[in-house]
């Protein structure tokens, strides 16, 4: 499928504030539990013996082993996570659109699309296509990627970056996709000429 080199028509990235919460929740706070957790189960009584104690630098090092293990672990899982984040894009042309955002992907025909039906919403004045239930998704504050149940409980596939204005999108395979695109009614525009023009190709 052919890329588009319009930049108003991909999906908007994935924010630094976004990728700030997937850094602490997954490097962050997990070394900083591995680090007071044994703290606080040994008590005041542990931390008076490793003062007193002559090998209490070694004891030390022994016991920021764990957390540093932690650490090594949970940045390759952060880095593979954020890599993934930034995998989030659009491609499409005559013969379809395929949304592509962290572990998922959606590939349509232009003919499976209701663009007749599609709208550029904002999402808090239309509640009823706002993600709501998890079912399977990457979620962050700001970011939502994959499949969700709307508050009326209707099937969503969602790329979105935390932005208002979403390009709603209903198909003809039972569920809607969710966008954000840079510029909504720009792709809107353009599928909408490229459906018209596919039946003279």
């Amino acid at each position: 499928m052919d890329n588009e080199t319009d930049p108003r028509l991909q999906l908007e990235p994935v924010s630094g504030r976004s990728r700030l919460w997937l850094l602490l929740l997954t490097v962050v706070l997990p070394v900083s539990l591995s680090l007071v957790l044994p703290l606080l189960a040994g008590g005041d009584n542990a931390t008076a013996r490793l003062i007193d104690d002559s090998l209490a630098a070694s004891r030390w090092l022994d016991q920021l082993f764990g957390p540093l293990l932690v650490a090594a672990i949970t940045s390759l899982v952060w880095f593979a996570l954020d890599r993934l984040a930034c995998r989030h894009r659009l491609q499409f042309n005559a013969g379809g659109l395929e949304v592509v955002t962290t572990f998922y992907r959606q590939k349509l025909a232009l003919s499976e699309l209701q663009l007749e039906a599609a709208r550029v919403i904002s999402i808090d004045e239309h509640p009823e296509h706002k993600p709501m239930l998890k079912t399977n998704a990457v979620s962050l504050p700001g970011f939502r990627s994959g499949w969700f149940r709307s508050r009326a409980l209707k099937k969503l596939f969602v790329a979105t970056a935390g932005g208002e204005q979403l390009l709603w999108l209903p198909t003809r395979r039972g569920h809607s996709l969710l966008l954000q695109p840079r510029q909504p009614r720009v792709l809107l525009q353009r599928l909408r000429e490229l459906a018209a023009d596919s039946p003279r190709r």
